[in-house]
């Protein structure tokens, strides 16, 4: 029996490339445990097939549901309205951007709660960073994508409205945020990483998943990581001071191996999501030439 849901949130507006690029991590990566999927899908109407529909059948997980939101819904609200029907221990909310790097994830986020006395939350990342004025540096806080909790507690957690993004960051990172109730608790947040181990909020920066170095002990992706990952040296600096101090130092990284990632991570297909980019850009450039006004895709793509 499943012992933990893990909640896929995809908006329609999305390109499907990202989605894709999802389920092949899925796929690629085994869990390690046994658990059910939710594919939380944003923008879809009652009986429009969801995006990769037709592959959720080889999806390794025990039980796959869809379920169907307005796009207006934001993220969090989504994920307290699914776990208040779950009926596993914890739940694992990831939002359309994440990617699994590494085998044996979910094992590594239980043995977390398995092997840690008083373990409250256990994310794939976590920073130091001020949401506001409200929130002084360090700003102890696990992100909220890719974070593991017992259902009962998410359930039971001051949400606040949840109608906004910003309501949204509020939870993750305000002066009563997700991280900050839990450990009013008595309880730990714990960073995993993709070879399994587990870090308290000291150590953080040690870890290396988030922010720091090339991340090398990133377990689960997303925008904000590649953000990082394929910033100018200039764009780390800020973000590595943003999230760890003024003391702390980023890596410039290679430019090389930027360029790479930055096409892995927008053509994970290869030329099939190549060739829809490069007749936007050609339309584009038509469209300039005659004077007509420029062409514009209607995908979203993350920042």
């Amino acid at each position: 029996m499943a012992r933990v849901t893990v909640i896929f949130l995809w908006r329609k507006i999305n390109d499907p490339r990202y989605a894709h690029a999802f389920f092949r991590s899925l796929k690629n990566y085994p869990a390690g445990e046994v658990y059910d999927l939710v594919i939380a899908a944003k923008g879809y109407g009652s009986s429009e097939p969801v995006v990769c529909q037709n592959i959720l059948s080889s999806i390794p997980s025990s039980n796959v549901r869809i379920l169907r939101f307005s796009d207006q819904i934001p993220p969090t609200a989504i994920f307290l309205k699914i776990a208040s029907s779950c009926r596993t221990e914890f739940v694992l909310p990831l939002i359309s951007w994440s990617r699994i790097l590494a085998p044996n994830w979910l094992s590594y986020y239980l043995s977390a709660f398995d092997s840690l006395p008083d373990c409250g939350i256990v994310g794939a990342t976590g920073g130091y960073e001020c949401l506001n004025e409200t929130t002084p540096f360090p700003n102890v806080g696990i992100r909220s994508n890719a974070f593991m909790i017992r259902t009962e507690i998410f359930n039971s957690l001051d949400t606040g409205p949840q109608e906004t993004l910003f309501d949204g960051n509020n939870f993750e990172a305000g002066p009563n945020g997700m991280t900050k109730q839990i450990v009013a608790r008595g309880l730990k947040p714990v960073i995993v990483d993709r070879f399994g181990g587990r870090w308290l909020p000291g150590d953080w920066p040690k870890s290396q998943t988030f922010r720091l170095a090339e991340q090398e002990g990133l377990l689960i992706a997303d925008n904000r990581t590649i953000q990082y990952t394929c910033g100018s040296w200039r764009k780390r600096k800020r973000l590595v001071k943003r999230c760890w101090g003024v003391d702390a130092h980023a890596a410039p990284g290679s430019p090389p191996r930027k360029l790479f990632e930055w096409l892995k991570w927008h053509y994970p297909r290869g030329a099939v999501d190549v060739f829809p980019d490069l007749r936007d850009k050609i339309i584009s450039l038509a469209c300039k030439v005659m004077g007509r006004k420029p062409y514009t895709s209607k995908k979203a793509f993350p920042g």
